[in-house]
């Protein structure tokens, strides 16, 4: 039984660790995943809703009058993450813009026009460029903003323009920091430059140092642990793309990532009810070992004490017990045999006395 407890303690002592890691690193991998997967669904389904608005816009615009696009697009940029919504010509000239932003200036130099005009389009955060001066001409800090940008054709499918809408970065921080927040966890957005773009939690360091940064920058997905510049260990995933249905790439990458401290507990559980039912399983052990002896064990060493008295030729009656049925049998059979033994002895006694 001791033996038993012994081996018992040290199967605990050396698997239970292990387990209990192994328990722990699964748990952290499949709630960075799943908290991961759904704010990117989420992050794209929002930037969609924009999308679906601009292309029905896009739509009506070909040959409306000014003063009406310009009322159809200070509707859009009424929204709170809209800074600028406009259409430009094949010339690169802005037709007509909301409250007039633009409107005569010239962006032909600009990434999202010349792409606009063959295709959809979606551009990565950058710093303003023309409209700082004018939205925020004594900030200290640049305004940023994200573009999606639509073709506008005519009836002959003859593209007539593009039409625009500049998304406020401060917008899409926020966004973020709060559905991370929700969800126990930091997120980076990665640009098709490598770049991190937009961070809930400050990236202090070397960015590169990380290899979860590293990764999302070639575009390849991972999932592991690792140490990051803040000295604090986390759980890491890298999503290699953000969509969503006609959704043009931003060529974002999403890296996640949850402080490994925050599922100690599960660890700690694990350990804590392992010993518990180690030590419950040693007291049963202990138990068993108890009623072992009591049972059946002092009972038959007093028996076989008596069965040696016997044998020694010495007059013995072995107590009565039913502890067991194995301890009864031989009680009795030694009962016997102490009879036996008297009786021989008292018929010898007898045959001496007639001789004599």
């Amino acid at each position: 039984m001791f033996a038993g407890v012994i081996a018992l303690t040290a199967a605990i002592l050396v698997v239970l660790p292990d387990f209990a890691k192994t328990t722990q690193t699964q748990a952290l991998e499949r709630a960075v995943k799943t908290r991961s997967a759904s704010l990117a669904l989420e992050l794209g389904r929002r930037l969609h809703a924009e999308w679906e608005e601009l292309g029905v816009l896009a739509d009506q615009i070909a040959d409306i009058e000014p003063e009406l696009g310009r009322a159809f697009l200070e509707g859009v940029a009424g929204s709170k993450n809209v800074s600028w919504a406009g259409f430009a010509g094949t010339d690169g000239i802005v037709r007509f813009a909301a409250n007039g932003l633009l409107e005569g200036e010239s962006v032909a130099q600009r990434p999202w026009f010349a792409a606009g005009l063959n295709g959809n389009y979606a551009g990565d955060v950058h710093e303003a460029k023309l409209l700082q001066s004018i939205l925020a001409p004594d900030a200290t800090d640049p305004l940023r903003f994200i573009d999606l940008a639509h073709p506008v054709t005519d009836e002959n499918g003859q593209v007539r323009g593009v039409l625009a809408v500049h998304i406020d970065a401060g917008w899409l921080q926020s966004y973020l920091a709060e559905a991370a927040a929700t969800r126990g966890m930091d997120v980076f957005l990665v640009g098709p430059e490598g770049q991190v773009s937009v961070s809930t939690a400050p990236l202090d360091g070397d960015a590169l140092s990380v290899s979860a940064i590293r990764s999302a920058g070639a575009g390849a997905a991972m999932i592991g642990e690792e140490e990051w510049p803040d000295g604090t260990t986390y759980m890491s995933v890298v999503l290699p793309e953000i969509a969503y249905q006609d959704l043009p790439s931003f060529g974002w990458r999403m890296v996640a990532r949850i402080d490994v401290s925050d599922y100690a507990f599960t660890r700690h559980t694990i350990m804590t009810h392992g010993v518990a039912l180690g030590l419950a399983a040693a007291g049963i052990f202990a138990i068993a070992c108890f009623v072992f002896t009591t049972v059946f064990l002092q009972p038959m060493i007093r028996l076989t004490d008596t069965a040696d008295r016997i044998s020694r030729g010495e007059t013995a009656y072995p107590e009565e017990t039913r502890s067991t049925a194995e301890a009864a049998k031989l009680a009795a059979s030694l009962a016997r045999l102490s009879d036996g033994a008297r009786t021989r002895a008292d018929d010898t006694t007898g045959s001496d006395l007639g001789r004599t």
